[in-house]
Parts: C-alpha cells; sequence; structure tokens
C-alpha cells in the first residue's frame, strides 16, 4: 500500500495532465506487480509450503487491489471531478469562505445543479444559506481542506471555468 501511495504520487507529479482514474489503474496494477514479485524472491522460502505462499500471495493481491481502488475512487477522483467538491474548494477560497450566489451561477451552471447542491450541503451542515450568500460552516471548511489537499498533492488543479463540465457549454 505504501508502494502503491508513492508511485502514485510521482507517476502524477511526472504526467499531472494524465488521466487520474487512467493513472491509478496503472499504478494499482504496477505497485501490486512489483510487490508480489519482490514478495516472492524474498519472503516466499519462509512459508510451509509453495501453496501456502500461493494462498498468502492471492489474498494480499486482491485485498492491495480493493484497498487502492477504494482510494481511487473515493479520493483523487473525487477530488479533480467531483462538481460539490469543486464547489467547497471555490468558497473554500474566497475570503471568509463567502461568495454571492449570482457570482456561483456564474462560475457554475446550470441554477439547477447548484440548488440541488446547496440543498444537499444545507441539509448535511456543511454551508450556511444565507439567502443572498453561502458561507462554508466550518464542517465544510474541512471537508474542502482535504480536497484541497489532495488536488494539491497529486498535482491537480482547481477549475478555472466550472462550465467544462457541462456538456452544453
Amino acid at each position: 500500500m505504501i508502494f502503491f501511495f508513492l508511485l502514485h504520487f510521482i507517476f502524477l507529479r511526472i504526467n499531472a495532465k494524465s488521466n487520474v482514474l487512467y493513472s491509478s489503474t496503472i499504478t494499482v496494477f504496477l505497485s501490486v506487480l512489483t510487490v508480489t514479485l519482490l514478495s516472492y524472491f524474498l519472503v516466499a522460502g519462509l512459508f510451509s509450503s509453495p501453496e501456502s505462499y500461493a494462498v498468502a500471495a492471492a489474498g494480499s493481491v486482491i485485498a492491495a487491489i480493493l484497498a487502492c481502488g477504494l482510494y481511487t475512487f473515493l479520493g483523487p477522483a473525487t477530488a479533480d471531478r467531483s462538481l460539490a467538491c469543486q464547489l467547497m474548494v471555490f468558497l473554500s477560497g474566497r475570503p471568509g469562505a463567502e461568495c454571492r450566489r449570482e457570482e456561483i451561477y456564474g462560475r457554475f451552471d446550470p441554477a439547477d445543479f447548484i440548488e440541488k447542491r446547496i440543498e444537499e450541503f444545507r441539509k448535511e451542515n456543511i454551508i450556511e444559506d444565507r439567502i443572498d450568500s453561502i458561507v462554508l460552516t466550518d464542517k465544510g471548511k474541512r471537508i474542502a481542506a482535504v480536497y484541497i489537499f489532495l488536488l494539491r498533492s497529486l498535482g491537480l488543479r482547481e477549475r478555472d471555468d466550472y462550465r467544462e463540465y457541462f456538456s452544453g457549454n
């Protein structure tokens, strides 16, 4: 798992423009293959039989793929692709984590997306809806900080124009 994170970090830093899911898939398979081969040469002889090593290796491979896959879809993919994440990151970068509703509508389109997210965030106590403005709560700021950390540490970027997410524009 440590090898995966190291390889993933390096791969994304070198290939900053690459697709996050593609690069994560490559690093999952490369890290699992590398660690499995290393374990075969370094510790396979410590097992009572080749079959017991094979069972242990197969279990480790499956667990590693599941853990790395879960991380990929809950971490970088969400931070890079999620509109909700991008909305929180945008708000957290504003003075006082506050922005006029009209400015958000100008950056994110269509309005239905924004209203739906505002309602979801309000119910989860992520934002405070002040009718003419929206403010991140402390909980929202903490969640945004996690996404900002993921974006920056993986060399990803905050979207300059959120309209790129909507196919009609």
